[in-house]
């Protein structure tokens, strides 16, 4: 399961939400929160909304910290969404095309970021898809901590000192299958997914971002302003570099 967060445009107002991709169609991406709230009213639950706001509530960051249990209800409302769409489509409302919303960082407030060095990025500074990089680029994976001391699962990453750049997708069910491809102009670097297989994060807190160790890639001339492609099975960021790159000191 990929969890995210999107926004989009409805009549006068934006809604943000907690979405996962469908996993039938991954173009598209089910909104839990208001699939959850429908489902319990056509139950008969009387406080539908309510409630829903408990089981799966509308931001990645408090079903983190919910817990496995909340995960749990989420994988349910995913196998409810897949049945609805087998049996007749779901509506635009439930499950918009991902194409139509922005795709933000999978968690745009972290409690913490975290290097693995234990030393702190800033949780404010946080960019998604489309982000800016200050810096040379650095991609890596992060694990994210959910209630009770575990990781919830991976996402793409890049220190981008002082904050960091998160992809859209948390992905839960990791395989390890593929590589990590950096594209930079017509250069190339590529490292495997199980690079990071055998790693563990320290104690994570509930809904914390941990970076993983980056990989040793050969260096890349980085052009300012030129663009950057961030390559994997989870997804492809598209970044830039910003005009005026600030280069890591040697210590």
């Amino acid at each position: 399961m990929r969890l995210g967060t999107a926004s989009w445009a409805e009549g006068p107002t934006e809604r943000r939400a907690l979405v996962a991709q469908l996993p039938s169609d991954p173009s598209r991406v089910v909104d839990l929160n208001r699939l959850e709230r429908l489902r319990l009213a056509k139950l008969g639950e009387g406080r539908a909304e309510a409630l829903a706001a408990e089981l799966v509530p509308p931001s990645l960051r408090q079903l983190l910290e919910g817990g496995i249990r909340a995960v749990n209800r989420a994988r349910q409302v995913v196998a409810y969404a897949e049945k609805w769409q087998g049996r007749q489509g779901l509506p635009e409302a439930l499950a918009p095309r991902a194409a139509a919303v922005d795709l933000l960082p999978c968690l745009p407030r972290p409690a913490a970021v975290r290097r693995w060095d234990g030393t702190f990025l800033d949780h404010l500074a946080v960019q998604g898809p489309g982000g800016v990089l200050a810096q040379p680029p650095v991609p890596t994976l992060a694990w994210v901590g959910l209630s009770g001391g575990a990781a919830a699962g991976c996402c793409l990453a890049l220190d981008n000192a002082p904050g960091v750049v998160l992809g859209a997708w948390l992905d839960l069910d990791m395989d390890w299958a593929g590589a990590l491809e950096m594209g930079l102009g017509t250069r190339r670097r590529r490292v495997p997914l199980d690079t990071w297989r055998d790693l563990e994060p320290r104690e994570p807190r509930p809904a914390e971002v941990i970076l993983a160790p980056p990989p040793h890639f050969r260096a890349v001339p980085a052009q300012p302003g030129g663009e950057v492609r961030i390559a994997s099975p989870l997804e492809t960021l598209a970044l830039r570099l910003a005009e005026t790159l600030v280069h890591p000191t040697v210590q």
